[in-house]
């Protein structure tokens, strides 16, 4: 099968810094080569990846949008099987110049523009490809034609652990990036309030070091330790080792990848209720879903409890080979007659 992948064309593999989106296209790309697919992914002309053909325009100018266009239209130019999209709504615009499927990963959730222009076009060969039940659920609600949910999945070989030989170090561990909406102020609450340990780790972005300013005086580097950004092996050994993994995010996030890749290291994973959080975890078995700060505090006491195997468990519902099977399965039945 002849596989497009369309990008942005401002992003150049291999990546200079970390990018949740653009990795998780090429680590689904990598495996669909090693399938025996002829993959293309159309982004930077000036990238390089193994075994993945890399196609884009050389002549850019300022404008952005216009060379995301120029870089979508070359693709579908070209006799591709399918387009694998990874724009929030372009695709729209430009379907009419294919009788080729469409389909696109809903990396985040469909903003009021994307609603608006999947409602207007009617394009018939563009499906949205939503990574949760909760989210195609959704999807129908707001009039965004989808064909089904595909979970995201992580490759479990790089989150491997044995859980006979995890010693936990009785400490909560925070990941993510340091912004008012992953509410880390909470999780250094229910440290505080509790007495257990916590570790963050994450980087501070470019406006909320005020926020990071009005959490310093909570950071005693013993209690409550903040260790920066980590290599993937340093991360792997903090979630192996922590008691349960934290996560009060109040933001409906389409996903969750730290939550699957906590639990595969035999972690569970205290968590927000809501949205798809429901999917991502067992609640009581694999991890808690929490109310309110409360909830929170008890279940950070009672985490202790819970089984690594169980976890472990759990995240192999999200391995990226399967993910990989089932969008190859989507990509067949879109294409029969």
């Amino acid at each position: 099968m002849k596989i497009a992948h369309l990008l942005p064309n401002s992003v150049q593999y291999p990546l200079e810094t970390h990018n949740g989106r653009y990795e998780w296209v090429q680590n689904l790309a990598q495996i669909q080569a090693s399938q025996g697919h002829e993959v293309t992914i159309y982004c930077n002309p000036k990238s390089n990846l193994d075994n993945i053909q890399i196609a884009g325009i050389n002549d850019t100018g300022p404008d952005k949008q216009k060379n995301n266009l120029l870089t979508v239209q070359l693709a579908l130019a070209e006799n591709h099987d399918i387009y694998h999209s990874h724009f929030d709504n372009l695709h729209y615009n430009v379907a009419h110049l294919t009788d080729k499927p469409i389909i696109y990963t809903q990396h985040w959730w469909p903003t009021n523009e994307t609603v608006r222009i999947s409602q207007e076009t009617k394009i018939d060969n563009v499906w949205a490809v939503p990574p949760t039940k909760y989210m195609y659920e959704l999807d129908q609600k707001l009039g965004i034609k989808s064909s089904q949910y595909i979970y995201h999945g992580i490759d479990l070989t790089l989150f491997s652990v044995n859980p006979n030989q995890i010693k936990k170090n009785g400490r909560l561990l925070f990941v993510s990036r340091i912004a008012p909406e992953k509410n880390l102020d909470i999780a250094i609450e229910v440290a505080r309030a509790t007495g257990i340990g916590l570790d963050i780790i994450g980087k501070v972005p470019p406006g909320h070091q005020q926020y990071w300013n009005e959490l310093q005086a909570h950071i005693d580097g013993q209690k409550i330790i903040y260790h920066g950004p980590k290599t993937h092996q340093e991360l792997i050994n903090y979630y192996a080792e922590a008691t349960a993994l934290i996560f009060p995010s109040e933001t409906t996030e389409p996903f969750g990848l730290v939550a699957i890749e906590a639990q595969a290291c035999g972690t569970p994973v205290i968590m927000k209720r809501g949205g798809s959080r429901g999917e991502l975890i067992t609640d009581n078995k694999t991890g808690f879903l929490c109310e309110n700060i409360d909830e929170f505090k008890q279940s950070s006491i009672q985490a202790g409890g819970l089984s690594s195997l169980d976890c472990i468990k759990q995240a192999q519902k999200f391995d990226v080979l399967d993910m990989a099977k089932n969008y190859e399965n989507l990509y067949h039945s879109l294409l029969s007659p």
